[in-house]
Order: C-alpha cells, then structure tokens, then sequence
C-alpha cells in the first residue's frame, strides 16, 4: 500500500468516525448487522488504532444502550436482535475489549432459549432463522460449558434433519455453513452427516446484497466454507477499496452496508484487524 493510499485511508476513517459519532446513538435498532452493536465493534478497534480513549468511552456509552434497549420480548433474530447482538459481544470479549461476565447474557439467554424451544420455527436462515439462533449457541459454548447451549444446538440440529427435504435452495447455504462449524464441535460430530444430505449450495451468500463490504465479505465467507484459496484475491480487493464517497454515502450507519462496515474494510486494509469480523455477517 502506497503512502497516498494510507493517508486517503486515514481521511475517509475520520470522516466515518466524525458520522458515527453523531449518529450512533441516534438508531433506533441495537442490533449487530444494521446497529448499535455493529457500530460499538466498529469504535472499540478505531479506539486502539486511532489512541484515543474517546472513541472507546463511546463504544461503551453503545454497549450502555444496547442494554437498556433490550427486554424480555425482544426480537431473537441475528439480524436486528438478541442473537447477533449476543455474537457481536462474544466477538468483543475474544478480542480483548469486553471482559466476560456472564450476567450480561442471563438474559440474553433465556430469550435464546424460549426461542429455540418455544417460539414458532420461521426458517432455517441465518439472519431471521434457526441458524442464526443457533450461531448465538455456538458462542455461548465458547463461553461456558452450557446445557442450555448443548440442548438448543441439538434441537436446531434435530430440525434440520427432520426438515431436509423441505429446505429451500437459498436456506441450504445458511445450513450448510451452520452444519460445517457446528460438526467441528466436540459432541456434535453426528451433523457430519446431514451435510452429505445436502445438495451443493449456492456459494454466492443469497443474504448478501452487492456493495464495497459485502462483495468482499463474501469473498471471506466462500473462503472460509468452500476451501477456494481466495486470500490473493482477498488481499487484492482490500488494496482496491475505493474513496469514501460522500456524495455517495452508504445505505445505512450499520455493520454490513454502512458507515460502520466502511470503517472496519478500512482498518482491515491497513493491517489494524483482521478479517474475523467478517465472518459476523
């Protein structure tokens, strides 16, 4: 990378943080793909790349109201919900940022629960489904050696098998990848075998729009679950990241088409993360 690439990098990293900082608290959803969450991950690695406690006191200040915002009926889903926002803060305990506390998700976890065992089954997909239920439980294992992480990921396990054939097209790729992490798990090794049921999924993330962010996180996420060997290619569009665009500006603040998104494609470019936070999405 080129010192004008760096220095224009840098540029579009503090106009992004200057829009967050005055929008952040402002959305209305606290989820991890289009909210608060998403946007907190976003200022706790500015915070350390940029030296300024300020931006880490603001991180805090989303995580405050994401707490505040959520009550028992919350919606579960991955998308806007409890089970993103319960992934999105795993992802910050891993990185150092938040310290575990399990009293965070004593909540978070009985409305996971409810949700596996009780509520209506929608569909099997990630951002509104049982996968995305049960990527929560997978993070919850993680954590802690949970029964009520081990029961939920069973039952989700025992759906998709009972369900098979009925799976859509589209659906089949959220499974797939579900199937591939969970059978990796020890316990769950038995899923192996639901995934030879599968017919080949569509490698293309049907979830996935089109933008700067997105065509490269499913560049990482076909990596990742199709062993194709992209790091090259990933290497290539991270060099290619366009100019911010202000005239141009993204869809939404959120984490996967938004200012939130942009920043952390900037800071990966510059070395400051690596892509693991891409696999949120």
């Amino acid at each position: 990378m080129t010192q004008n690439q760096s220095t224009s990098i840098e540029q579009d990293l503090r106009q992004i943080a200057n829009i967050l900082l005055l929008n952040g608290t402002l959305t209305d959803c606290p989820g991890l793909v289009y909210g608060k969450t998403g946007i907190a991950i976003f200022f706790f690695h500015y915070a350390q790349h940029a030296g300024n406690d300020l931006f880490e006191k603001y991180a805090f200040d989303l995580i405050e109201a994401i707490q505040e915002q959520i009550h028992v009926n919350s919606p579960a889903d991955y998308e806007r919900g409890i089970a993103g926002i319960g992934v999105g803060l795993d992802y910050l305990i891993q990185n150092n940022f938040l310290e575990a506390d399990d009293d965070i998700f004593e909540d978070f976890d009985k409305r996971m629960y409810r949700a596996v065992m009780y509520d209506p089954c929608q569909d099997f997909s990630l951002y509104d489904g049982l996968t995305g239920y049960g990527r929560y439980w997978i993070s919850r294992l993680h954590q802690l050696s949970s029964k009520q992480a081990q029961a939920c990921l069973l039952r989700i396990a025992r759906l998709i098998e009972e369900k098979l054939p009925d799976i859509s097209v589209k659906e089949q790729t959220e499974v797939y990848c579900f199937l591939h992490d969970l059978c990796q798990i020890q316990g769950f090794e038995m899923c192996a075998k639901f995934l030879e049921k599968l017919e080949i999924p569509s490698t293309d993330f049907p979830r996935l729009d089109n933008s700067t962010v997105v065509n490269i996180v499913r560049i990482c996420q076909h990596n990742r679950y199709f062993n194709s060997n992209l790091q090259d290619e990933i290497n290539a569009a991270l060099q290619q990241i366009p100019d911010l665009d202000m005239e141009k500006s993204p869809a939404s603040i959120g984490f996967l088409t938004g200012y939130a998104g942009e920043g952390m494609l900037r800071l990966t470019a510059l070395q400051q993360t690596n892509i693991s936070w891409m696999y949120l999405l």
